[in-house]
């Protein structure tokens, strides 16, 4: 009982994290009266295809894996847990984060606490629900996803969309519902070396 309390506490402040980071604002804050100023948008990347994607190496980054990814990806280690960030462009970016426990029963601890309504509002229903895996919908119709895989009997690996505001190069989060099925195909691919 103590074990799932400890990882449940981390998991939660694993998730409060990533989505505190992962929500941030483009705005400028204003300066001396002047009103908030909002960069240009960027231009609109090219579609990304499945099919298109290649084995992407984690080594470097200090995780034994590949998953697949678009073709330029880039594979960068966070400063704060030891994970590892996927920049795919715009449109495509993960966190992979190992985790204790078992693949099943870190998707688990974090399903509970994503669909707890009390603890997440926005919550509004699983729209995929797994055992390694689920995509959640909130309120406002935005998807995102937990997966797992296990990595070995005491360690999982958890993947989710996304990259906290401050080390994505392009602070971007506004992802469409296929950018997150799309992200969600490639967390699937996660696998050892």
């Amino acid at each position: 009982m103590k074990n799932k309390k400890v990882f449940l506490l981390s998991a939660l402040a694993a998730l409060a994290f990533t989505t505190y980071s992962c929500k941030g604002d483009k705005a400028a804050e204003a300066k001396d009266g002047e009103a908030p100023t909002t960069e240009a948008a960027a231009p609109e990347e090219k579609a990304l295809v499945f099919a298109e994607f290649t084995d992407l190496d984690l080594s470097p980054a200090g995780f034994p894996m590949t998953i697949n990814a678009p073709k330029d990806a880039k594979v960068t280690k966070g400063e704060i847990e030891g994970e590892v960030y996927v920049y795919g462009g715009k449109r495509f970016k993960l966190s992979i984060k190992e985790m204790s426990g078992s693949a099943e029963t870190a998707v688990g601890a974090m399903k509970e606490l994503q669909a707890d309504a009390e603890m997440n509002p926005s919550f509004d229903k699983l729209v995929e629900d797994q055992p390694t895996y689920y995509l959640k919908a909130n309120k406002d119709g935005a998807l995102s996803f937990v997966f797992a895989v296990n990595k070995n009997e005491e360690y999982c690996m958890m993947v989710t969309e996304g990259v906290p505001f401050d080390q994505s190069p392009d602070q971007f989060t506004d992802y469409s519902a296929d950018d997150v099925k799309l992200m969600l195909e490639a967390a699937k691919t996660l696998k050892a070396k």
